[in-house]
């Protein structure tokens, strides 16, 4: 087994194992109420930050051309910071007092809802990776992040779409191949210029 298979077998199963210990640990204090909560202000948090990522990723890269790629990654997660922290503490403030379970059903609750967390923030984390430089090999990147986008397809499309225009999320399909492609210019960019800073043309994000 070479290094690279090593490092790409720790980060498929260390990161998952990492973030659900850090999640089952540093939370199960709060209960299920609060991390019922915690849970909807993650999944409402990944939808704002997935639908406003390219705005903000073009104004930084207009800024900053040498962050041209790295501004896909960097804008998701500071949207997706921020509005976490706005939702949270709105939610905070209008629940002051914590709802209480009985036993049984505050432990099994508050497993499930711990679980419901993980699988939110792990899920979101994997979209991103399709926005990372993170290679131009497929599976640089995990494929269950399909999972997200196709949730997302069936939350933007019928009734929840625009009024005006069809806005729903990767309609044809073609999602991860554009940012496949996008990873491939800056592996091309690193090699020849040995920098991950980019500068120049590279596939768009949608076509």
């Amino acid at each position: 087994m070479d290094i690279r298979s090593i490092l790409f077998t720790c980060f498929t199963f260390g990161v998952p194992l990492a973030m659900a210990a850090a999640i089952f640990g540093t939370r199960w204090r709060e209960g299920f109420w609060g991390n019922i909560l915690s849970v909807f202000s993650v999944f409402f948090s990944a939808l704002v930050a997935i639908a406003w990522w390219e705005p903000l990723a073009s104004i930084l890269s207009t800024n900053i051309p040498k962050m041209l790629y790295l501004s896909d990654c960097l804008a998701i997660w500071l949207i997706f910071l921020i509005t976490f922290l706005i939702v949270n503490e709105l939610t905070r403030m209008m629940s002051r007092v914590k709802v209480k379970f009985v036993v049984p059903i505050e432990k099994a609750g508050n497993a499930v809802a711990l679980f419901l967390l993980f699988l939110m923030l792990y899920g979101f984390f994997l979209f991103t990776m399709d926005l990372s430089p993170v290679g131009e090999n497929p599976d640089a990147t995990v494929t269950a992040d399909s999972v997200q986008v196709k949730m997302l397809r069936i939350l933007t499309a019928g009734n929840l779409s625009s009024f005006t225009q069809p806005t729903q999320f990767d309609a044809n399909g073609d999602f991860r191949q554009n940012h496949l492609e996008r990873r491939k210019a800056l592996m091309e960019n690193v090699r020849v210029k040995n920098s991950l800073f980019y500068e120049g043309t590279i596939p768009p994000r949608r076509k």
